[in-house]
């Protein structure tokens, strides 16, 4: 009893507690209620509408009340005072001009088709009620946005809870279709007929065909068939891909300071072609191992279905192998051409089979046009073999189309580190299992910032293939060398450059070669709008203006300026910068960028700024610098060219005639045919001249100098137009442009933008002139050496300023263009690549006399004199 009523005592405490607790709440929340602004403001709000109801004064009661406390405290009169002149400032603002909001800046739109050839693909994937604004997303921060308003657990956790939520998508086996295609089964029997032949030694059994020797080789053609098929095969797995896509959240929030960006606009426009149903075929330019992860991360983020990858198959590595196949990877062999595997039928039939059914299936694809990594920066000519491949599937009724996307990456520090190494001649290491851990160490603890992913219009193929029908100009192709200077380059130089690159080995050899050369303008026409629209970091515009406006050096205050002024006219020209910063900010930032290996900072205040003098930080420059050179090539060539005909003329001479001037250009342009793609296929080289002409008469450069008997030239012409009448006879009029000439400007503002122009592809220039005086017949890498050693001399010795001509790449383009020309020969012996030199050439004299047209172009230029010996 005394125990029930101890704990009826312990209740009714509880239950007084409890009443006294619920009492100070509620006295709290009258107290809020009553004393909270946002109460009054609301209380306020309902009284002046009471009171406007019932036809009194606007006055609310709260403003009564405050008038009769107001000599009580002074804290209302200060509100009032804030309250009037708030509502006076709102009347100021209504009654007055409406000023617009500020803006972030707009980029220009990228990324555009061909208007040319592809007008339906430009006019089709984007919604005509908006615009492109230019707007960039940071794709690391798609998670975040998704899961900002969840629980505590995806809000702490957003990356892992984004890569959880992500879309499955269904990757059907096409093994059994691989193995039963009519193509790969007729290999192997091929393979199979060739190998009893080895086997019977070319003797006939009396008996016909031996059974069992047949079925034994048989057997073991198809059981290297099938380990050819599973090497070559994707493994594509959601987990997997969830896997990387949690691990590369991490690892590029470590090592990209400004982030992963990409184009909204070109994600809607992805959006909008994979409804169409046809497969999309990316074709990014390759700079990174990176990038063969980086591309299906964002195309995975962003909601897109990821491709499969065609990868070399040194990266076939373990562990990284295995989870690059997990991600859609599918490997292929680097080398055919000229290797063991080029006489391969069971590997060109697999590897043939599995794109065109993967394709069939509506899996999106990818492959890196270039083939290999770029070690200079520039975009490199295509690969046309796996494109030869998609272009069969689609004339052959494989697909109906396909949509080719290309694909820029740009990084302000490259990830992989610098090819120096390899420009100089040091052998390509092969990637291994602990070469990439090193890598990946080295990598994560290091600051590369900003990466940018963009993606270009998706272009229709069936639209390709029937505008380059159209252009007879590429049609007819040159079927032997043509030797400079009988070459007609105004009539042949296009459809020379298509027919000299148009060489795969995975074409068949029953292709025409007209087939051959439109698979290739294809090729060159995607490689070209790729380097068109890559974002310019501000590693790429800071490098460009140090080595081609400052390589002597100059302020900090004068470099801010030129890389203004680089970066407005780069704007102007339709460039999409990669970065939105103030000048001072972002030179700070892009010089710490490269380093203090690559740029010296001097003075007493390190305010004085030039490119570090050593031949490994000119090379690493140069790749940064790079992507501005493929943009001004094309008036860099008019301007060298200008120059050389300059240097040939008499000093009182101070006119150059426009047929001169486009002659020695479209020279220059052959002989740096395999540095750059300076126009799309669709696009004449001359046109391309003749805008470059016109950019150096708006930036004053060179002014027109048109003379009376031009004028009266002009004037015939369009009365012989006029009277011209239809007759079987051809009647040629003489060309208006020819008594046209061009007076270079005098000022100190044009030589600047000559020497500019000149600078930017005069390293080029001195490798080619030293590759042709060191040419010889032996090995390819003998002379190769003996060339680069030569060049490495000479800027030892200070007798050549530019460190970046020391590049294998340079000397190896250039005896392409020799064995295009007919000087040279190359061919495999034991499996060692040699140059011979041809007979007419093989005397000094002769093959001199051919060298002049590069010889020409590396004049010796009072413009460049005064950065001579500046080291």
């Amino acid at each position: 009893m005394d125990t029930m009523i101890s704990m009826w005592a312990v209740v009714e405490h509880m239950r007084v507690a409890s009443g006294a607790a619920e009492l100070a709440i509620f006295t709290a929340i009258l107290y809020w209620f009553f004393t909270s602004s946002r109460v009054a403001d609301m209380l306020e709000v309902v009284g002046e509408r009471v009171g406007g109801w019932c036809g009194r004064d606007s006055g609310s009661l709260r403003q009564t009340v405050r008038a009769r406390r107001r000599h009580h405290n002074d804290v209302y009169s200060k509100l009032d005072s804030e309250i009037a002149t708030r509502t006076s400032s709102l009347y100021r603002v209504k009654e007055g001009p409406v000023v617009p909001a500020p803006q972030p800046p707009r980029r220009p739109p990228a990324g555009l088709a061909c208007a040319r050839c592809a007008p339906m693909s430009r006019e089709s994937w984007h919604d005509p009620k908006s615009s492109d604004t230019g707007s960039v997303i940071n794709i690391l921060d798609i998670g975040r946005q998704n899961f900002a308003n969840g629980g505590v657990v995806s809000r702490y956790l957003c990356d892992l809870a984004q890569c959880l939520n992500l879309v499955k998508y269904d990757y059907k086996d096409v093994m059994p279709s691989v193995v039963n295609d009519e193509r790969f089964q007729r290999a192997i029997e091929d393979t199979t007929q060739e190998e009893l032949e080895k086997a019977k030694g070319g003797k006939k059994d009396d008996d016909g065909r031996d059974e069992r020797l047949y079925a034994e080789t048989r057997r073991k053609v198809e059981a290297r068939a099938m380990k050819v098929l599973m090497n070559i095969s994707s493994a594509m797995s959601n987990n997997v891909l969830r896997l990387v896509a949690w691990l590369c959240h991490k690892a590029i929030r470590r090592i990209a300071g400004g982030g992963c960006s990409t184009r909204s606009e070109c994600v809607e426009r992805l959006r909008r072609a994979k409804a169409a149903g046809l497969p999309l075929v990316f074709v990014p330019l390759h700079r990174s191992h990176f990038d063969y992860i980086l591309v299906t991360f964002t195309l995975y983020l962003t909601g897109l279905r990821p491709p499969l990858v065609a990868a070399g198959d040194n990266m076939k590595i373990p562990f990284f192998g295995w989870i690059l196949r997990g991600c859609g990877a599918f490997y292929i062999r680097r080398r055919i051409d000229g290797s063991e595997y080029n006489g391969d039928p069971i590997y060109k039939s697999a590897l043939r089979a599995y794109i065109l059914n993967s394709l069939g299936v509506n899996n999106n694809l990818e492959f890196f046009i270039e083939g290999g990594r770029t070690r200079t920066g520039k975009p490199q000519p295509p690969k046309a073999g796996i494109l030869s491949v998609i272009m069969d599937a689609y004339l052959e009724g494989t697909i109906d189309d396909a949509l080719l996307v290309p694909v820029t990456l740009n990084y302000e520090r490259l990830v992989d580190g610098s090819f120096v190494r390899e420009q100089l001649g040091v052998p390509k290491q092969m990637e291994t299992f602990w070469s990439a851990l090193r890598g990946i160490w080295r990598t994560l603890n290091t600051d590369h910032g900003g990466i940018r992913v963009d993606f270009n219009q998706p272009i229709s193929l069936k639209e390709l293939v029937t505008s380059f029908q159209k252009y007879n100009y590429l049609k007819a192709p040159i079927e032997r060398c043509l030797s400079p200077p009988n070459n007609n380059l105004a009539v042949n130089l296009d459809r020379q450059i298509l027919y000299n690159h148009s060489h795969s080995s995975l074409y068949g050899s029953d292709v025409s070669t007209n087939h051959k050369m439109m698979v290739e303008a294809i090729g060159r026409h995607l490689v070209y709008d790729a380097a068109q629209s890559t974002a310019l970091m501000s590693t790429n515009v800071v490098s460009y203006v140090l080595l081609a406006e400052q390589r002597a050096g100059c302020s900090l205050q004068q470099l801010q300026r030129c890389v203004a002024a680089r970066a407005a006219a780069l704007s102007a020209a339709g460039r999409d910068l990669g970065y939105s910063a103030d000048t001072a900010a972002l030179l700070a930032h892009a010089l710490d960028m490269l380093g203090s290996a690559l740029v010296r900072r001097e003075g007493r205040q390190r305010d004085q700024i030039r490119a570090q003098p050593s031949l490994a930080a000119a090379l690493e420059l140069s790749y940064y610098a790079n992507a501005l050179v493929a943009h001004y090539a094309a008036n860099a060539i008019l301007a060298t060219a200008l120059e050389s005909i300059i240097c040939q003329q008499a000093p009182e001479e101070d006119t150059v005639r426009h047929s001169d001037l486009i002659e020695a250009s479209l020279q220059l342009c052959e002989v740096l045919s395999q540095e750059f793609i300076l126009c799309p296929p669709c696009h004449r080289i001359e046109e391309r001249m003749l805008e470059a002409i016109n950019s150096l008469v708006a930036d004053d450069v060179i002014s027109q100098v048109q003379t009376n008997e031009a004028l009266e030239e002009q004037k015939w012409s369009r009365r012989f137009a006029k009277t011209l009448e239809d007759d079987d006879e051809e009647q040629e009029s003489p060309d208006p442009m020819r008594h046209i000439k061009y007076r270079v400007t005098k000022s100190p503002e044009a030589d600047a933008e000559r020497r500019r122009l000149l600078l930017t592809i005069r390293p080029l220039l001195e490798a080619y002139t030293m590759t042709c005086k060191c040419l010889s017949s032996g090995p390819q890498k003998q002379v190769v050496t003996t060339t680069l050693n030569t060049l490495t001399e000479e800027f030892t010795q200070n007798r050549m300023t530019y460190g970046e001509a020391v590049s294998t790449d340079a000397i190896r383009n250039c005896h392409k263009l020799l064995r295009q020309w007919g000087v040279i020969e190359m061919y495999s012996e034991n499996r060692e690549r040699k140059i011979r030199i041809c007979s007419p050439y093989e005397n000094k004299q002769n093959l001199d006399d051919v060298c002049t047209n590069v010889y020409k172009f590396n004049m010796n230029t009072p413009l460049l004199r005064e950065i001579v010996n500046v080291k």
